[in-house]
């Protein structure tokens, strides 16, 4: 018998449901482990390190699509929040907000991506992902970088509404090529990583406008204008190395850092666990998503946790309402429950896939971030307690990473179903915001919100009733006949076709 170890080891087994956990090691494990294993001063290094193909496969991966994925992933939650801390420190004196203007920026950001997520995403199964997706990213950072003019909050709605639709295909984009390249040993510790990044933006937003205040305000402009100077600044060579990182799909790379040997290996992976590419949308494959129930579980939680769990955004209002925090401090102190998040990403993902569990871990941070809320909901609770309830809002936030983790796998033979749910589930997640947080959390009333956080703990709760349901649906089809697991353990659905294997057929992406 084997002993658990958190790795990568791609033969391990991807449920993507409550199973019995089963931790015998794998004679390929047995046999090449030991003949790969590399020493150092007489140690043995990790067997990430290993010499066989497999490992330095995954390096090369990490090393390229991974680091961009997280940079740009950075990037864009930096580009996010900055509209918040600038807030605080300036922008709503300089340009007379008075009224729910914060409200209205955070709408139109989201009517924004309403308008670009499903199309984007579509136009990526033409247009190679290497081509389309740093080419946003180069046109959002010059969006950003065009509030720092802004002489009102016309001009900024306007310079929002386009950031947002750019920046569209980012998070359904990433998730559909790091579900084409890592097996579900591997993905969920990305996803945990592609939220990590997204933390630590949240902390260096803060830091950075702190710093700003402190030492630019007021030489040449106000230190709120410099914040999205600076960031457009570091959005540039990101988005230039992106074209050379992104490796597109397994079946139809270009990307010069990979051997043909190496492509020969990742889409073998692939086919290993059963897990089909991304091709051409027809509208055959189109309306053939609308007929199955994942389309409709997955998507509606995805949007109802994704939609109600982002009250944290709110934690610098209250820190400011209290009347004792400078303005760095107002910035630097919400950073803990970001802190929070980028501890909980990293030990999150590592259990889901040691466990190979998803469900759980999934249902553990949605009880996390409903609980903060829970405790944000109560106005008169000690000052200690909703300190605690704004962290754990934040740090319940991996289970929307982990949610994606698992529907590449739940839904790993039907490459079109699993990139449109993405897009689909983010596209509800900004329609709902562009008028929820309006009504929800309206800056008039800011920070005392009468239901606010009322309704995001009882819609998270709901979001975990739909795991349940999702888990259940899961069941009924295996015991049905519907679904049977591979040889990897991995669930495969007999309703959808087996989708074209050879480079010829999927190689759709003629840009």
């Amino acid at each position: 018998m084997g002993s658990h170890t958190v790795s990568d080891d791609p033969d391990a087994k991807g449920n993507g449901v409550p199973v019995t956990l089963d931790v015998r090691s794998s004679d390929r494990d047995d046999a090449s482990t030991e003949e790969h294993r590399q020493y150092v001063f007489g140690l043995k290094l990790p067997r990430y390190f290993n010499k066989d193909e497999d490992r330095r496969l995954v390096r090369k991966l990490d090393i390229f699509l991974m680091t961009y994925t997280a940079l740009s992933c950075f990037m864009q939650t930096l580009d996010n929040t900055n509209i918040g801390n600038a807030y605080v420190s300036g922008m709503k004196e300089d340009l007379s907000l008075l009224g729910n203007e914060l409200n209205y920026f955070s709408t139109t950001f989201n009517c924004g991506i309403i308008a670009g997520a499903v199309p984007l995403m579509l136009l990526s199964t033409r247009v190679r992902p290497s081509l389309l997706m740093p080419t946003c990213e180069l046109a959002w950072t010059v969006l950003v970088m065009g509030i720092a003019g802004a002489k009102n909050a016309g001009t900024v709605y306007g310079l929002r509404f386009a950031i947002g639709f750019f920046q569209g295909i980012a998070f359904p984009g990433f998730a559909a090529l790091l579900g084409a390249w890592y097996t579900p040993s591997e993905l969920g510790k990305r996803m945990a990583l592609y939220e990590v990044s997204a933390r630590v933006a949240g902390m260096f937003s803060g830091y950075i406008q702190a710093g700003l205040y402190t030492n630019m305000n007021g030489k040449g402009m106000a230190s709120w204008r410099w914040l999205f100077i600076f960031d457009g600044i570091i959005s540039f060579p990101i988005a230039i190395w992106g074209f050379y990182a992104l490796p597109d799909q397994p079946r139809d790379t270009r990307a010069k850092w990979l051997k043909p040997s190496e492509v020969d290996l990742a889409i073998a992976r692939m086919d290993r666990v059963g897990r089909r590419p991304v091709q051409k949308i027809t509208w055959a494959r189109f309306k053939g998503i609308w007929t199955t129930w994942h389309v409709y579980l997955f998507v509606t939680c995805y949007f109802l946790y994704g939609a109600f769990s982002w009250g944290d955004g709110y934690f610098n209002l209250w820190l400011q309402y209290l009347g004792k925090y400078t303005v760095p401090q107002i910035n630097n102190i919400p950073t803990a429950g970001q802190g929070a998040a980028l501890i909980n990403s990293i030990i999150s993902g590592i259990i889901s896939d040691w466990l190979q569990n998803r469900p759980v871990v999934i249902v553990a941070n949605m009880l996390l971030c409903l609980a903060g809320n829970a405790f944000v909901a109560v106005w008169k609770a000690p000052e200690p307690l909703k300190f605690i309830g704004y962290i754990f809002i934040t740090a319940g936030l991996p289970a929307q990473s982990l949610t994606i983790a698992w529907l590449n796998e739940v839904c790993q033979g039907n490459g079109t179903l699993r990139g449109l749910i993405v897009s689909l589930g983010n596209t509800m997640v900004y329609a709902i915001n562009a008028w929820a947080l309006v009504l929800l959390f309206p800056a008039v009333d800011a920070p005392h919100y009468k239901v606010g956080y009322q309704v995001c703990a009882g819609m998270i709760g709901l979001a975990i009733v739909t795991v349940f349901a999702i888990l259940f649906q899961i069941k009924r089809d295996i015991n049905n006949g519907k679904a049977i697991r591979n040889d990897e353990g991995l669930l495969e659905f007999k309703a959808w076709p087996v989708e074209a294997e050879t480079r010829s057929e999927t190689d759709g992406l003629r840009v």
